[in-house]
């Protein structure tokens, strides 16, 4: 590759070179797998995950060969799988070895209970403990001694979110040949903020160690650039979205994540789920189905979304009896106290709004607390009328992309987004809410179910066009594209000084 096809990486993600990662391997890390070890009967089988990313990553590791980093989700570490399993071996899932200590202080400490709340400013909810980061960092270290010693010259790693925030510094200690992406799949936050973090010099190191850093959104990668200014004092080039550290060059951009669209509106097509709608339908009984979707999370805004919900029913009595919440809430991170709390005030408003509201028969809020397969959860995107999506912040919030997606034939369902999802940057047609309004998200509601069908058309087919230009496939090779410009321009640097 030559400097002048290597040099610039555009400022939507993509890279004005020619791509060469098609011949080398793919590293994968990620803090879990995307497969699930099951033993009956005295055998084990695997089993995928439910899960558009992972799925896209072993498609990709499939074609290129290679392997995936992770933990197994427990402290039991499985002997290394071929996979695809029975088939033709095409890559390997290596599993990271955690300890008891380690889960407790790196995945439920650091990771859970500091990084994830701070990354979504929440900060009364992120708490720091010097024994949570020293873990955080020595499995960080074990994940990196083990790409540096699978990575054969010309592989290609890809790192995966925040909970390895430190790996890519790391195995360019061990290994400086490799070119290094990371991609955040949550949202960053902003200078002021980060400093909270007792080790944000050391945390924006760690990420500096790779040749791409890409985020989901331009405002999300605008943040980082100002936290290696201002917490770091490099200097940054905007225009071209790098970062200059030492001799090196970091490139950073947006890439915003897709879905696998097709698979989506086909299933939402088939006889299967269609048939799964008319029982859907038949059991919410009213005209207008508004759908709520998401892991039981206090940033989701649930509890929020709830009581915006309750406001529209005051101020608008006509619309009882013909409007009925589903609100769907997935068990989430069961083990860890604040996901417990929002638990009891999420049964306690439901019961509350049920009781207040309940008549002749007509019951406002459908309340299901599972998780569920892909069929039965399209069969809910596609009975909605209204999608009511208000996390108080969110990285990009897929579950917005799905439901467009699951809307085909003549559906011309409403999108009520928040405006803190990264989503609200390329779902612009949707109405866009602030979640911390209990009065804003009852004003949408009414706004969506009072919407003539023109205007529903209209917003939902230009949010469709999107969301399938867009796709799961069309972002990983536009990142894996990018890496490989970046990792090209470094060597390309190295020349130069050389010489």
């Amino acid at each position: 590759m030559t400097a002048s096809t290597s040099k610039t990486i555009a400022s939507n993600g993509h890279c004005n070179g020619t791509s060469r990662h098609g011949a080398g391997r793919l590293i994968v890390m990620s803090n879990r797998a995307p497969i699930r070890i099951v033993s009956e009967h005295g055998r084990e089988r695997v089993e995928p995950t439910v899960g558009g990313v992972g799925s896209t990553f072993l498609r990709l590791l499939e074609r290129h060969g290679g392997t995936w980093i992770a933990w197994s989700g427990g402290p039991r570490s499985p002997a290394p799988l071929t996979m695809p399993p029975g088939g033709e071996p095409r890559f390997r899932i290596m599993f990271a070895p955690l300890g008891e200590q380690d889960i407790s202080d790196y995945y439920y400490g650091m990771c859970n209970r500091a990084l994830w709340p701070l990354m979504h400013l929440m900060i009364p909810r992120s708490h720091f403990s010097r024994q949570h980061w020293q873990r955080y960092e020595r499995v960080n270290r074990r994940f990196a001694e083990i790409a540096a010693r699978e990575a054969v010259p010309g592989d290609l790693l890809w790192v995966q979110d925040f909970h390895l925030a430190l790996v890519p510094q790391y195995v360019r200690e061990r290994r400086a040949d490799l070119p290094i992406g990371i991609f955040w799949h949550v949202p960053f936050p902003p200078e002021q903020l980060l400093r909270i973090l007792p080790w944000r010099e050391e945390f924006l190191a760690g990420m500096l160690g790779a040749d791409l850093i890409g985020f989901h959104t331009r405002s999300y990668a605008t943040h980082f650039l100002n936290c290696c200014e201002g917490v770091m004092g490099l200097r940054v080039d905007r225009e071209r979205g790098e970062v200059t550290i030492g001799a090196r060059r970091v490139r950073v951009g947006a890439f915003p994540l897709g879905i696998p669209a097709d698979f989506f509106a086909g299933l939402a097509a088939s006889d299967r789920v269609r048939a799964r709608v008319a029982r859907i339908r038949r059991a919410i009984a009213t005209p207008i189905m508004i759908l709520g979707v998401d892991r039981l999370d206090y940033t989701k805004g649930i509890l929020e979304r709830i009581r915006g919900f309750e406001r529209f029913l005051e101020q608008h009595p006509q619309w009882r009896r013909r409007v009925t919440l589903a609100l769907i809430a997935v068990p989430s991170r069961t083990k860890v106290g604040d996901y417990a709390i929002l638990k009891r005030e999420l049964d306690e408003l439901v019961g509350n709004v049920v009781g207040r509201y309940s008549s002749e028969g007509w019951t406002p809020l459908r309340y299901l607390y599972t998780q569920f397969g892909a069929e039965e959860l399209v069969a809910y995107y596609a009975a909605a009328d209204i999608a009511l999506l208000t996390p108080l912040r969110d990285g990009m919030n897929l579950v917005a992309k799905e439901f467009v997606a699951s809307q085909v034939g003549d559906r011309a369902s409403v999108l009520i987004l928040s405006e803190f999802a990264g989503a609200a940057e390329e779902l612009s047609e949707a109405l866009l809410v602030n979640p911390y309004s209990v009065d804003q998200l009852a004003d949408r509601i009414y706004q969506a179910v009072e919407m003539p069908p023109a205007e529903r058309a209209r917003r939902l087919g230009a949010m469709r066009e999107k969301v399938h230009a867009n796709n799961l496939k069309r972002w990983s090779g536009s990142f894996l594209d990018a890496l490989d410009a970046a990792a090209g321009a470094r060597l390309d640097d190295a020349v130069e000084t050389r010489a």
